[in-house]
């Protein structure tokens, strides 16, 4: 299939179609997480058209599903500790953390689920926010930002840093639970 053909396809159910004169490719920095994936072309055209890019999980990155809350505090914990916080999306199904591939090999923590090697996962447009979402997904922590125009370079998080700042937001949730039952 060519990309002349590709950039005709119709929207996923909850994208806006964008008009041929407005898409544009991203411009790229160094991402091997995704370039390891040897689909970076089609990602790239598939962002340039304001569609979800499809990619599979464990030949760049790993991905761990957590709720949206949680992540949320996650984010904020990791980022006041000064650790380095890579991509995050918000979706339905909760947020999706990209780790470094291999970096979390036994996770197990409540609430979370490590998603096994070959499962899809569906990126985003670099700059659709979790507040712009595209057919109900969007960055939590994106790998671009509009405002700035600055290339994507965005970083994976290493599964190690993220356990103890995402159990303390899960024991977080659950002391704010505890409290509102009894009520």
């Amino acid at each position: 299939m060519s990309v002349e053909t590709l950039r005709g396809a119709p929207p996923l159910p909850g994208q806006r179609p964008i008009p041929s004169g407005e898409r544009t490719a991203p411009a790229v920095g160094p991402m091997p997480w995704l370039t390891a994936t040897g689909r970076l072309d089609q990602v790239l055209d598939s962002w340039g058209r304001g569609q979800l890019a499809e990619v599979p999980v464990g030949l760049g990155f790993d991905v761990l599903r957590t709720p949206g809350a949680v992540a949320e505090d996650t984010v904020q914990r990791m980022r006041e500790a000064g650790r380095r916080m890579g991509l995050v999306i918000l979706g339905p199904s909760g947020a999706e953390f990209l780790l470094e591939r291999g970096s979390a090999p036994r996770w197990s923590a409540p609430r979370s689920q490590l998603l096994v090697p070959g499962t899809l996962v569906l990126l985003p447009p670099p700059t659709v926010c979790h507040s712009e979402a595209v057919a109900c997904r969007g960055w939590l922590v994106p790998p671009a930002h509009e405002e700035t125009g600055a290339p994507l370079c965005a970083e994976v998080t290493p599964g190690g840093a993220l356990l103890e700042p995402y159990l303390a937001a899960v024991q977080a949730a659950e002391d704010a639970e505890a409290s509102s039952e009894g009520w």
